[in-house]
């Protein structure tokens, strides 16, 4: 299908999204959220084992579209609170794709541009891209997810931290914050989430359905439900021979196999 704010390429069983607005700094529009849902079916329906999203030219995304935002000014508000949640809907579908994700952030990640990159399962960043929740500095509070996206990665307080700030953050610094779990130097931010795509297509795919479903669920869930749920979805496992098989391998590398 062609798009006309995106880029969608599937070779290998590794799809990769490109946000292709280079000339607006990828900022997202109405038109990209509906294309970038459209973009995720596409990917559910193919062999794609896992996905890299990243921008084309020099930023990863600006957020939301100024421009776009002018048209919502003689709007009644709940016809803009409908438009917003379409909005964030279309982009946020991407927490419910059931194969990893990888945000290849090739430069500044702002507002809802940085929530997108939040909402992948991975995050690699070249050395001098940066991330930033700036809503607060438009005079706006945040939105896309943005206090429960930062929550479940680097907590309550550092999340409260970021979005009263507005502050954008370095590589380096949102690295040690764990925002990025990886900092790429020079031109080999693409072979990095390629070859971490590769990867995560090698590991079972019901079982990184699984870890995904659970690691969302885990920040509001009371510890005996998610034992529970835990439970639950190892229990089938035992039973399977290729799990008894890698359990006996394993036991006979480590030289503890019963004699």
């Amino acid at each position: 299908m062609a798009y006309r704010t995106l880029d969608l390429e599937i070779e290998h069983g590794i799809a990769v999204l490109y946000l292709n607005r280079p000339d607006r700094r990828n900022a997202m529009s109405d038109e990209m959220a509906a294309e970038f849902a459209s973009a995720l079916d596409a990917v559910a329906g193919s062999d794609a084992g896992a996905l890299v999203v990243t921008g084309r030219g020099s930023a990863f995304c600006a957020g939301g579209d100024l421009q776009g935002f002018r048209k919502w000014a003689d709007l009644p508000p709940a016809k803009v609170e409908a438009g917003l949640r379409e909005f964030y809907g279309g982009f946020l579908r991407i927490l419910d794709l059931p194969i990893p994700t990888v945000a290849a952030v090739n430069g500044a990640a702002v507002g809802a541009g940085a929530c997108l990159a939040a909402a992948c399962d991975l995050r690699l960043a070249l050395e001098d891209a940066g991330i930033g929740f700036t809503f607060v500095k438009l005079g706006i509070n945040p939105g896309m997810g943005a206090e429960y996206l930062l929550h479940r990665l680097v907590g309550p307080g550092r999340a409260v931290e970021l979005l009263i700030t507005g502050d954008l953050l370095s590589a380096a610094e949102a690295h040690r914050m764990g925002l990025f779990t990886q900092v790429v130097p020079g031109e080999a931010l693409m072979e990095a989430a390629l070859k971490t795509a590769r990867h995560l297509t090698r590991l079972d795919p019901s079982i990184c359905r699984v870890i995904k479903h659970n690691a969302a669920a885990a920040a509001a869930d009371p510890i005996d439900r998610i034992l529970a749920r835990e439970a639950r979805n190892q229990a089938p496992i035992f039973t399977d021979p290729a799990f008894q098989a890698k359990v006996k391998k394993m036991i006979e590398e480590l030289g503890t196999a019963d004699k």
